[in-house]
């Protein structure tokens, strides 16, 4: 689609005439005119009625009108980007991560930030992988990083990496990393469950997962405040499955231990996601690259005991 054809399109709805949008661009009306047949016939519809004062949108249209704007800004948004390559990054982008992405890598991701990117102003929220999920539906935040959300649609998603899940008891009912033991997933249902409440992404992963064993959980208590579930667990009130990231603290302090379920039973993989409608900045595209390199870095680092992976996920 010629995006001439776009602007010419827009001038003749900002001045309801076909001669004065000819006037105010500096061409013919005869070919002004030609270049709307043009528009009209690869749309397939007629974009314009006329009036006794000139010209009037159709409902088809006043459709095209927003997505035409979309299609300009997006185009000079592309322009001036590429043109920006050669000089330092800036602008704005948010990055919306859950609780544990937040825990283990939050102040690494500010702190590349800072040293690599030290004009674009950098903002991280950290949410419930739904609450991400809605963020990005709606354009509100650049990217985010979401665990198997399923079908992503209009999302475009690569994958970072696969980590365990772990079964969370008070202090000296299991074990640690270094001696890890194994509880059979069918022995879960034996234990008073702490977990996020059923409309958190991660409980529902685990259901899902354990569900297919049929395995059925007894949660005692809903708590989608994921700090304070260590804190409960060491205090003996009940048991948990987490990621290592948010528990690694109370791990090394000795306030809680661990076992692994089954063989790894229960994995899950992280994507880095944006959402394919929007424009993607110079400063997303930075942010991106340097998220991938400090998780990977973690990885690297033996800092998160995950599984790295690479390419995209399906749509």
């Amino acid at each position: 689609m010629d995006t001439r054809h776009l602007r010419s399109f827009l001038k003749i709805v900002e001045t309801g005439s076909i001669s004065r949008a000819a006037e105010s661009l500096g061409i013919a009306q005869p070919s002004l005119s030609q270049q709307l047949l043009r528009l009209e016939d690869e749309v397939g519809q007629t974009l314009f009625r006329r009036t006794a004062r000139g010209v009037a949108l159709t409902e088809a249209g006043r459709i095209f009108q927003e997505h035409a704007r979309l299609i300009l800004r997006a185009s000079q948004q592309a322009l001036e980007d590429v043109r920006d390559l050669n000089m330092e990054v800036s602008g704005e982008v948010v990055l919306a991560v859950p609780y544990s992405i937040s825990k283990l890598a939050g102040f690494a991701l500010v702190d590349a930030f800072r040293r690599h990117a030290p004009l674009v102003s950098f903002r991280l929220v950290e949410a419930m992988t739904g609450q991400i999920r809605g963020w990005l539906d709606a354009g509100k935040v650049d990217l985010g990083i979401l665990y198997d959300m399923g079908p992503l649609r209009h999302l475009s998603a690569r994958r970072l990496a696969r980590e365990e899940l772990y079964l969370i008891g008070p202090p000296g009912r299991f074990g640690t990393l270094d001696d890890l033991p194994e509880v059979a997933p069918v022995a879960l249902a034996e234990l008073p469950m702490i977990l996020p409440g059923p409309q958190h992404g991660l409980r529902q992963f685990i259901d899902q997962e354990l569900g297919k064993q049929g395995v059925r959980i007894d949660v005692i208590q809903d708590l989608d405040a994921m700090a304070h579930i260590p804190p409960l667990v060491a205090k003996d009130y009940g048991f948990s499955i987490l990621p290592l990231p948010a528990v690694q603290d109370d791990l090394d302090a000795g306030r809680i231990s661990i076992a692994r379920i089954g063989d790894g039973a229960i994995r899950r993989t992280l994507c880095l996601v944006r959402n394919a409608g929007t424009v993607v900045t110079h400063a997303s595209v930075r942010c991106e690259d340097l998220t991938v390199k400090v998780l990977t870095g973690l990885i690297d680092k033996q800092l998160w005991m995950a599984e790295p992976l690479t390419g995209h996920a399906p749509e």
